[in-house]
């Protein structure tokens, strides 16, 4: 070998080793995967922005490491078929327990003589941009807070009574959401709520629909209590004949005009109609049942579900795709048992309202019924509180200022006292995975037993879809509950 072949070699080597000294400092996350979707480099960045170890992922195809449930939906995958860079996305890539971590990256062909060698992504960690985002958006956030009072005295949207008046909180995580919401209102992206059952998903919905498109249509619907029959015509509209009783409607779609369209329960909704849903969401446009014409949409879509963004994925009970497409933001309401400081707030704002509506008198709440309402576990969360103090207020006469415990408040709450103590030192235990294992599987096993192992009546007794049902069934081991 010469001194002119070996200098070089030396010279590209140096360069190598500059390369690859530089990808592993930059503060970017810096991903490559060679033509067989390999993961040949996976820089310190990405190892901070996706909780993963290079050590564990290098040499592994990037669609397995990221559990795709196909090649197909991998984007390296994507970009090393067609040569065409993903520009600007923005997705959750990992999970901290059950919240998803966003990053916005880009993914580039590295391209030589019209041939992809391989793909690699540069991304940047969601918690710097949103840092970034609040400092653009906070002055405008604040001007728009100083203006909610002058603007309630208005007629709220079609379709809404809710604002961020009504979505009480005290607690520095119902603080953050209310922040987050507001910052988020006025941009065209899509929003995930989640949230168990009775933590007020569409109090917050509406609130942000009123605060950033207060002057457009909001449309509310709840998958869960529409046929899987009907649900198509339902969101796309149909033509008179298309079916038995079918008429000329425009579908929730349509009907949303460039407002919002509220989808609560979507995990309840059909994996058959998710892809529905999901072609009309990226074409912006949809077909009517029976139709040959296409009618573009121009709503912003909120969509909630009672499950977190971690189990839709994990159990599979969410399209991986859909799931993308409509959590362009994720908001996630805490459980009232999880923000205690905020029982008293509600409970005093509850009081208020049914005094305006049961004409009573009531100014405060003794120490017994406060140390109750603080020591209960609220399964049911805000609509439970509500049940709960409604039945209370009903039962004072209208000169009594003081809101006290009844004897029979166990019964209101749907527990005795000992059982409420007990259920609390069961939540209490250090395993909450656990802990909400045997919850579902007792409450699943006692109905189940009930309807005699008939698991369609079952779901419908839980509020359930029967493959979300069955799914849980198979994921909890239940075998033969009888």
């Amino acid at each position: 070998m010469s001194d002119r072949q070996e200098d070089r070699i030396r010279e590209l080597e140096e360069r190598i080793y500059c390369l690859e000294d530089i990808i592993q400092h930059v503060s970017e996350g810096v991903i490559l995967t060679d033509q067989d979707c390999r993961i040949t480099v996976f820089n310190p960045a990405k190892e901070k922005m996706e909780q993963m170890k290079a050590e564990d992922v290098l040499n592994k195809v990037s669609w397995e490491v990221y559990s795709h449930s196909n090649r197909e939906i991998s984007e390296h995958q994507q970009v090393l078929d067609t040569g065409v860079p993903i520009l600007d996305a923005y997705r959750p890539h990992a999970y901290v327990g059950e919240a998803p971590v966003y990053i916005y990256y880009s993914t580039y062909p590295v391209m030589r003589d019209g041939k992809v060698l391989g793909v690699y992504s540069i991304s940047r960690n969601e918690s710097t941009l949103r840092e970034l985002l609040y400092e653009t958006l906070e002055h405008k956030r604040s001007l728009h807070v100083e203006d909610e009072e002058e603007r309630a005295g208005r007629s709220l949207a079609k379709g809404t009574k809710f604002t961020f008046e009504d979505f009480v909180g005290c607690s520095p995580q119902i603080k953050q959401v209310i922040k987050d919401a507001q910052t988020i209102a006025g941009l065209d992206a899509s929003i995930l709520i989640t949230g168990e059952t009775g933590t007020g998903k569409e109090v917050l919905a509406q609130s942000i629909h009123n605060f950033g498109r207060g002057n457009k249509r909001f449309v509310a619907v709840n998958c869960a209590a529409i046929p899987d029959t009907l649900m198509e015509s339902t969101m796309f509209g149909s033509v008179k004949g298309a079916f038995t009783g079918a008429v000329d409607s425009q579908g929730l779609l349509r009907a949303a005009e460039d407002g919002t369209l509220f989808l609560d329960e979507i995990n309840s909704m059909s994996v058959a109609m998710q892809a529905k849903l999901l072609r009309a969401l990226q074409e912006r446009c949809v077909r009517p049942v029976g139709s040959m014409d296409e009618y573009p949409i121009q709503c912003r879509l909120i969509c909630a579900s009672n499950e977190s963004a971690g189990t839709l994925l994990r159990d599979k009970l969410m399209r991986q795709d859909l799931f993308y497409r409509i959590s362009d933001f994720i908001l996630a309401i805490p459980p009232l048992r999880e923000r205690k400081q905020d029982i008293l707030e509600l409970a005093e704002q509850l009081i208020r309202q049914y005094n305006r509506e049961f004409h009573k008198n009531v100014t405060h709440m003794s120490e017994q019924l406060r140390e109750y309402l603080l020591n209960s576990a609220w399964r049911g969360n805000i609509r439970e509180l509500e049940r709960v103090l409604r039945s209370l207020m009903l039962r004072v006469s209208e000169v009594e200022e003081e809101l006290d415990v009844q004897a029979d408040i166990g019964s209101l709450l749907g527990y005795e006292k000992a059982a409420a103590q007990g259920e609390a030192s069961y939540l209490a235990t250090t395993d909450l995975q656990e802990t909400l294992r045997q919850i579902q599987m007792e409450i699943i096993t006692h109905r189940l037993k009930e309807n005699n192992g008939n698991i369609s009546k079952t779901a419908r007794d839980l509020g359930l879809q029967r493959q979300n049902l069955s799914q849980r069934i198979k994921r909890l081991e239940l075998g033969d509950p009888l």
